[in-house]
C-alpha cells in the first residue's frame, strides 16, 4: 500500500513540469499543484535591492566629510571664527570615527545585515575622501 502511495507522489512530482500550471486530471476535477510557484514580485535582483543603502551611505558620508573639511578651512561659513564651531566639532569627529567602525562591523555582520554592510561600504570611503579634500566651495 505504501509503495503505491509513494509511486503516486513520484508521478505527481514528475507531472509537475508545467512550471506552476496545474494540469487536468484524467478523473473528476482538476489536479492541484503539490508545490507553489514562486511569486513574481519577490524576484528582484540583488543589485537593485542594495542601491538605496549605498546611496544613503554615500550621501551621508559626503555631508559628514564636507563638514569635517570645512571645520579647519577659514573660507567655509562654519570654519574657524564661526560662533558654533565648537558645537560642531564633537559630532563631526564622531561621524569620522564611525566610518571605520561601521565598515568593520558591517563586514563581520554581512550575512545578517546586508543593507548595513552596503551602507557602511559606501559611507566609509566617502567620508574619508571628502574630509581629505580641500574644496573651495565658498
Amino acid at each position: 500500500m505504501s509503495h503505491d502511495i509513494f509511486n503516486q507522489r513520484i508521478a505527481r512530482i514528475n507531472n509537475h513540469a508545467g512550471y506552476g500550471r496545474a494540469e487536468m486530471a484524467t478523473g473528476e476535477g482538476t489536479a492541484t499543484s503539490m508545490f507553489s510557484s514562486p511569486s513574481v514580485a519577490s524576484q528582484t535582483p540583488t543589485a537593485r535591492r542594495n542601491i538605496k543603502p549605498m546611496l544613503m551611505g554615500a550621501v551621508l558620508g559626503m555631508i559628514a566629510g564636507t563638514i569635517a573639511a570645512g571645520l579647519e578651512n577659514p573660507a567655509m561659513p562654519w570654519g574657524p571664527g564661526f560662533e558654533y564651531n565648537e558645537m560642531i566639532i564633537i559630532p563631526t569627529l564622531i561621524a569620522l570615527c564611525a566610518g571605520p567602525v561601521m565598515a568593520i562591523a558591517g563586514a563581520t555582520m554581512r550575512s545578517r545585515f546586508p543593507s548595513f554592510f552596503f551602507f557602511a561600504a559606501a559611507y566609509f570611503p566617502c567620508v574619508i575622501a571628502m574630509a581629505l579634500l580641500e574644496l573651495p566651495l565658498f
